[in-house]
Formats: C-alpha cells, structure tokens, sequence
C-alpha cells in the first residue's frame, strides 16, 4: 500500500531540519573530531533480489489519503512486461438538488474528462475509443475496493468517441452564448436515448444523493481500438463531470453537471500478463542475479534482501545510501516507455507494504511535496539524467538510514521492497540491472561508527 501525496507547500525552516536530521556532518567537521576518527564506510554486503507479483492495489477507500489521484484507462502490449490494461468504474453524483431536470427537454449529454498527464504512457499519436456503459451496481462507499475489482454493468452501449490523445492541447467549447478555451479534456457524446428515463423519474430522486445512486448507479469506462496506449484522467478537476444540456420554458440552453467527489466511488480495474516475457521468467523462488523490475498500477514488485549487517557489530549507522540503476533490454522500447519519477522503498506490514520510515520523514519535512528538491535531498528516489551509453542507463540513489537501523537493531525484517512512487496513479515501469553486472550492480553504502 502507497501513500498518496500531492500537495506542494514551502517549509521555511527546512535548511534548519535538515542539518538536523542529517548525518553526514560528522564527515569533514572540526567540532566532532573523537567521532570522525571513529567513523568507518563499508559497502560489501550480499545483496538478494526477488521479482514478485502484486495481488492487488488499494483502488478506492473512504479514508481520502488512500484514494488514488490519477485515473488510468488503456490498454499496452509491452514487448518487456507484457500486456496491462485499466478500466474506470466512477459514480457522478449531485453537486446540488437537481429536480429542475424533470419535464425538461434534453439536448444532449456529454461526459467531461480531464486529463492527468502523469498518467500517460506508450504511444501518443494513434487513435483510441473510449466507450462508456451504465453502472447497474451500486457499489458501498465505505468498502476498500482493490484493483481486481469489477462491478456489473449494462451490456447498452452510451456513447463513445473515436480519437488521437492530446493530453497537453487546450480545448475550444463552443456554447449557445458564448466560446471557451477550456484545460485538455477529452469530451465523449452521450447518448439522449439511453439516459432518456433520466428526465421522468420521481423528485425524490433528485434531492437524495443516495436515492440518485440507487437509481444511476455510474459509469463504465473502458478503451478499445488500443494496443499501446494509457491515458491518465484527473476526475476530481472541475472540468471533469457529465454534463446534461437541457432546455426548459422559458429558459433555454442550460447546463446541470454531475460532477465526481472524493465522497463518490471511483475504482480502476487493473489486469496485467506476462506470459512470455522476460518478467515472467524473473518470477520464481530464486533470486535474480542480470535483472530485476518494478511497476506501476498493480504491477511486479522487487525484493531486496540484505545479508551482512551483522559484520557492523556494535554500531550506530550514521547513514545509509542505496545506488540502484534501471536500463533498457534489448527489444524494449525507451522512447514509449521511460521508467518512474520517482521510486520509493518499502517495508511489509501485516502482508501490506508501506512506505519506509525515510520516506514517511521526507514527506513530512516536505509537506508531502516529493517534487521539491529538498524531498531528493532527505530522502532520493528522483530518476537521475542518463548515461546515453550504450546501454542507457539512469541512476536513482536513496536514503535508506532509518530502515538499515531498524533492521540492524533487530526490529525489521531484513528486505527492502521497491516501487514506484504513488504505484497506483502510475503505468510506468523499470528494468533494474542485478548484482551481477560488473558495472552497474545495486550498491549499499553505509557509513557507521563503532561503539
């Protein structure tokens, strides 16, 4: 399980938490000269790493920080991890009570999706069809839903909209008063016919939001036409929503819009295969020595297990740095499929992962911005430029003090997970060179002091 953090705040004591949460002082500092010279570096640990499939990923809860942020919807034939799709199931609901639709004219509807580029992934510049079926389940709010999960739907199709994505292209509106530019969103045409009974239901429907959603349970979400394309749409954007265009004596030409909310249900169905693959020939008991993976939505995971700390003996461990680089096999296709931003370590609780204590304590020193260049000084995990090679190769280095001293103290199994940053808002994907490669092997650094 990931922590999902978005929010970008300036802390203006930082520079100070951060001389005082830091170690590394000790090396070069004339005010701490008994403990320089008792200051001692090792890096010559035996390193395992265990490719592992992920079950599922928390999709939806009612507690907000573990609702996902990005909404995926696609489908890629990856020639490294192979097939992975996304699906949306979302539930608009009433912004307000909505009874003036009753007896009104409908002109049209239309669904309003707001893009996420972070979301966007394989390839950009061929056509796709995102089709939208009705919800005939009504799912309960306050239930985890996992990204194994699916609820029933009519077969009806209700609108669909063949395009090429532009996730970064503005979009001009054209209404009956007036013409707006408006953020990049994808707008799919909705069919009158299928939501006619929308128009003739009882009031009481329209003042209840659960009344509304027992009658219009949702919206199915789903591409087709793709072999090679993720999109990523932000639900909770203003922009986002359905949109019902009416006309009603002596008013005409208006708008109600059903919108999304953190207080609606919004889960997206994952499924990934990797039949064939390199990835799936990484996935047995033994451990991987060329290569290792991680992956976003609710894709592989790795293992590190760390054998060696005991060599430390009665120590303190000043600070803790690992150097891991991911590459591009051959067959792979970097220009579709660049690795995450970000990538995090974890620790299993309760067969859950979390995120490690270090990144847990750079989020909060950070305000959760994991995009400040102070969040890459506490903690690391930032995709570093690549070395064109060949091979391309890019670097990520973390701080991994806080989970090295739990485990040498005893208090932490001795594995270190890896994934992406946020995996669940993410398709992105990495392939990790293994211990045994004579230049770009992991490396754990530690500099400790002997007591």
């Amino acid at each position: 399980m990931t922590l999902y953090f978005r929010r970008f705040f300036f802390v203006p004591f930082l520079l100070c938490l951060l001389a005082a949460c830091t170690k590394p002082v000790l090396i070069g500092s004339d005010l701490l000269e008994d403990e320089k010279a008792n200051l001692q570096f090792t890096d010559q640990f035996d390193l395992s790493f265990f490719t592992e499939k992920t079950d599922s990923i928390i999709v939806h809860s009612d507690n907000l920080s573990l609702q996902l942020i990005t909404y995926l919807c696609g489908h890629v034939d990856d020639p490294i991890f192979g097939t992975y799709s996304a699906a949306i199931y979302a539930q608009p609901i009433l912004p307000t009570i909505a009874t003036v639709l009753i007896g009104s004219m409908l002109d049209s509807v239309v669904l309003q999706l707001r893009y996420d580029t972070l979301g966007s992934y394989g390839d950009l510049s061929q056509p796709v069809t995102l089709e939208v079926y009705r919800m005939t389940e009504n799912p309960g709010f306050k239930q985890n839903y996992y990204s194994n999960t699916t609820f029933m739907t009519s077969p009806q199709l209700l609108g669909s909209l063949t395009f090429v994505p532009r996730p970064k292209d503005s979009v001009t509106v054209i209404r009956p008063t007036d013409t707006i530019r408006v953020a990049p969103h994808v707008r799919i045409p909705i069919s009158r016919v299928a939501l006619g009974d929308i128009l003739v239901q009882d009031s009481v429907v329209y003042q209840n939001q659960d009344s509304f959603l027992n009658f219009f349970n949702g919206l199915y979400i789903k591409m087709t036409g793709a072999t090679n394309t993720m999109l990523g749409f932000n639900l909770l954007n203003s922009v986002s929503g359905l949109s019902f265009y009416y006309d009603k004596d002596p008013a005409m030409d208006l708008e109600f819009k059903f919108i999304f909310t953190s207080g609606s249900i919004k889960v997206v169905h994952m499924e990934h295969d990797y039949t064939g693959t390199i990835v799936e020939s990484a996935l047995t008991p033994e451990p991987e020595e060329d290569l290792w993976f991680i992956q976003g939505m609710a894709g592989v995971r790795t293992a590190m297990r760390l054998e060696g700390l005991d060599v430390l003996g009665n120590a303190i461990i000043n600070q803790a740095e690992l150097e891991v680089y991911c590459t591009f096999p051959d067959g792979d296709m970097g220009h579709l499929y660049p690795p995450p931003a970000f990538i995090v370590t974890q620790e299993k609780s309760d067969s859950v992962l979390l995120n490690s204590s270090d990144v847990t304590s750079a989020l909060s020193l950070t305000a959760g911005n994991f995009r400040s260049s102070s969040y890459g000084i506490l903690y690391g995990g930032v995709l570093g430029k690549p070395d064109p090679g060949p091979p391309v190769v890019f670097k990520y280095t973390m701080k991994v003090t806080r989970q090295l001293i739990d485990i040498h103290t005893g208090k932490k199994e001795n594995v270190i997970y890896f994934n992406p940053f946020d995996k669940g808002d993410v398709p992105h994907r990495a392939v990790f060179f293994g211990p045994g490669h004579p230049t770009y092997a992991p490396r754990l650094k530690v500099y400790y002091t002997s007591i």
